[in-house]
């Protein structure tokens, strides 16, 4: 059995609200042994997946955050486990409080990007959307996040088994032509299997060309303006950059701007 991972999600800084996410076959247990709720609330094992309770977070008999945990049960969620989250202020002392309860309730720290490898091992997502994750994280512009919003949607995956189908039907004929040789017949097959291997080759090589493009929108491009001073370097950066660039200035008061590289 899996152990149960545990990490604050959110960015560690103090902010208005903070999470932190369980996953795991015991992450609804761990929680209601560190979450009291409020009112008539029940126990979260007991609660239906997808909802909110309203309570606290207490431990050794000391009341910690004020919060609003969220229930996702197997396998609706997104590594396919039970997963709670936490939302509770967003403090890094009051996050790391409340990280350190859950650990020492049975949880375990999880590993950079765990939650992620645990959706790809579990079938929820495949190689090339569990490498969109990251894209979308550190997207810096709308053509980046819309590229790595299609590759975590699938369709990167879907032209890829496409491919992948309609050759392992041609591969699964031949086999059955082989075998059963007076019934199925493979007379002509040639020139047609070889227009279905080309046509594949050529979509591969599609794909593979769009790599450069995909790079450009999620890397971007190292770019050097150079010119005489006064030249226009300013402006054309002004342009391109869509606000206007102030000269900085050095220690020393000399001008550090475009126009004098």
């Amino acid at each position: 059995m899996k152990e149960t991972i545990a990490a604050i999600s959110t960015g560690m800084s103090n902010s208005g609200i903070g999470i932190v996410r369980m996953s795991g076959a015991e992450a609804i247990a761990v929680a209601d042994k560190v979450f009291v709720p409020r009112g008539n609330g029940g126990t979260l094992a007991a609660a239906k997946s997808h909802t909110v309770h309203y309570g606290n977070m207490v431990f050794e008999g000391k009341t910690i955050d004020e919060v609003l945990v969220i229930v996702m049960k197997a396998p609706h969620s997104y590594t396919r486990e039970d997963v709670v989250e936490v939302n509770c202020h967003g403090g890094v002392y009051v996050m790391r409080k409340i990280l350190n309860a859950l650990i020492k309730s049975g949880a375990r720290p999880a590993e950079p990007g765990e939650f992620t490898k645990r959706a790809f091992l579990n079938g929820r997502i495949d190689l090339a959307q569990a490498e969109a994750v990251i894209d979308v994280i550190n997207s810096k512009n709308q053509h980046a996040l819309n590229s790595s919003l299609k590759k975590l949607n699938g369709k990167l995956s879907e032209k890829i088994a496409r491919i992948r189908s309609e050759l392992l039907e041609n591969i699964a004929y031949i086999e059955a032509a082989l075998d059963d040789p007076e019934h199925i017949s493979l007379d002509n097959y040639g020139d047609k299997l070889k227009n279905i291997v080309d046509n594949s080759v050529n979509n591969v090589e599609k794909l593979l060309k769009t790599v450069e493009n995909g790079k450009l929108f999620t890397q971007g491009v190292k770019t050097v303006i150079i010119g005489k001073p006064n030249a226009g370097k300013s402006s054309i950066l002004n342009i391109l950059a869509g606000y206007s660039y102030r000269h900085r200035r050095n220690d020393k008061g000399h001008d550090r701007g475009a126009d004098k590289s």
